[in-house]
């Protein structure tokens, strides 16, 4: 019998904060993980950190990036090898 897959681990990239000197910002659920003056910056550090906390774990990590209309895309960054997406 398989074991239950466990949910994956999501990443939050909200819109940059303007009025904040490091506008761009990468959470784990309400823990601030990072902040960057660039977009950029911010991604590369938010994939360097899902496959880093996604090997440790051995969970799928997701992004949740946040659009200029206000929505939301979620994409995979990091899946476990032997694991689906």
């Amino acid at each position: 019998m398989n074991p239950t897959p466990q949910p994956p681990i999501m990443l939050y990239l909200p819109l940059a904060q303007r009025s904040n000197g490091f506008p761009w910002e990468v959470f784990q659920d309400t823990h601030r993980m990072g902040t960057f003056a660039t977009q950029d910056e911010c991604f590369r550090h938010a994939l360097r950190l899902a496959k880093s906390i996604g090997r440790r774990m051995g969970r799928p990590v997701r992004l949740k990036i946040e659009g200029d209309d206000g929505s939301w895309e979620t994409v995979n960054a990091f899946v476990p090898e032997g694991a689906d997406a």
